[in-house]
């Protein structure tokens, strides 16, 4: 019997709906727009923070960064760091140079000029292609070498097969290639998509310094320890390392990979905290929708509750019945919104942002019970004055 009351209230409810369609499209576009909303939001800072945390963890949270604005002895810190606890598998410096750089063909490119030790090679995880990496003697006599990454050497070079020992032109200097690596996420290079600089090109570290005077410029030490676990341990040591050499901690930044993770993890669940609270103002908007078409909906059938009410139906079985109707309306623009939603996150963002798509079902699920309770508090003021109609009052109506 309750089954059948259900049903019976079910198909009114849907009858109603079916028969006012621009009033109930309009509810459903606004659950649509609010619950597609919150999916876009969080998926978005979820699947830009999971590629950022990807490309760390890939580039090593065995890694710290230490970056300052004084010449230090990068043998006397490494014996340092080794002489108490030996955790660090080595410490390489590393410069960035903007500027242009003339292709083979004669068009000039954005480029990101990094200097680096021959030691790099090995902590850069740089694999070697073609030709040779960086050596001491490059060093040593100041020799004007670059070496390429494969996936731009094309570029550069008009898609030739050869570019081992042909002529660049970096900041008007020439240079000559003498090998190509290919292009590994580094945590000292982490971008999201397409870089702003064209061209990544790597020259030693003194000859760098020499032609662009950077001598004075900021320096950054990429340092690898044997375990990201053990990365606390060479921070302590390192400030302390840093302090007996008279630095203060305003005179430099130490950047460890795995607190650098932890920190992007916990904005993430922030941001998608807020966005979605920000969103949700959609689905509180679409909330005063559905309570207005409900109120109408009571107010336009009025003798029609009246006559229900005097052949027997109880207040309980014509509150359903409004409920029901925005349960269709919450239902129908929830799944349609989160269709949309995932279309975007899985289809879009992709394609436009350059990072691997992702959303947490726990958010799919929030966002539901949002729509279905902004759904059920809404309709509750209109349900409940329609089943407490007076049936007499009701049927008079016109």
């Amino acid at each position: 019997m309750k089954y059948a009351k259900f049903f019976e209230a079910f198909k009114i409810a849907a009858k109603s709906l079916i028969h006012n369609k621009t009033r109930t499209f309009l509810s459903i576009l606004g659950v649509i727009i609010g619950t597609c909303a919150i999916i876009v939001s969080v998926g978005l800072v979820q699947s830009v923070s999971i590629s950022v945390s990807k490309q760390l963890e890939e580039s090593g949270l065995d890694s710290l960064i230490l970056v300052l604005n004084y010449d230090i002895d990068m043998s006397e810190m490494y014996s340092y760091l080794n002489s108490k606890q030996n955790l660090v598998v080595g410490i390489t410096p590393k410069k960035t140079y903007y500027t242009e750089v003339l292709s083979y063909d004669g068009k000039k490119y954005k480029c990101e000029v990094l200097l680096l030790k021959p030691s790099s090679y090995i902590l850069e995880n740089l694999k070697l292609v073609e030709g040779r990496f960086l050596s001491g003697l490059d060093e040593e006599k100041l020799n004007k070498v670059a070496i390429v990454f494969k996936d731009q050497a094309e570029k550069l070079f008009n898609n030739k097969e050869e570019v081992l020992f042909k002529k660049l032109l970096i900041g008007g200097e020439e240079f000559e290639v003498i090998g190509t690596v290919t292009k590994q996420k580094r945590m000292t290079d982490v971008s999201i998509g397409t870089s702003y600089y064209d061209i990544n090109i790597i020259i030693p570290y003194k000859v760098g310094e020499s032609l662009f005077n950077l001598e004075k410029s900021s320096q950054m030490f990429f340092i690898k320890s044997i375990n990201s676990k053990y990365n606390s341990n060479i921070k302590k040591l390192l400030e302390e390392y840093l302090r007996n050499n008279g630095l203060n901690k305003e005179d430099y930044s130490i950047i460890d990979g795995r607190e650098f993770v932890q920190s992007i993890t916990t904005i993430s669940y922030l941001l998608s905290g807020l966005l979605s609270g920000v969103a949700s103002v959609s689905l509180i908007v679409s909330g005063i929708g559905i309570m207005n078409i409900i109120l109408v909906s009571v107010t336009e059938r009025t003798k029609e509750i009246g006559i229900r009410k005097a052949v027997g139906a109880k207040s309980s079985d014509i509150r359903l019945q409004f409920l029901i109707e925005s349960f269709l309306i919450s239902t129908l623009g929830c799944f349609v919104g989160i269709a949309f939603g995932l279309i975007i996150v899985y289809g879009v963002i992709p394609e436009v942002m350059m990072v691997e798509a992702h959303i947490s079902p726990i958010w799919i699920i929030i966002s539901m019970a949002i729509c279905y309770l902004i759904g059920l508090f809404a309709s509750w003021a209109p349900a409940e004055r329609a089943a407490r109609l007076d049936p007499i009052i009701a049927l008079r109506y016109e």
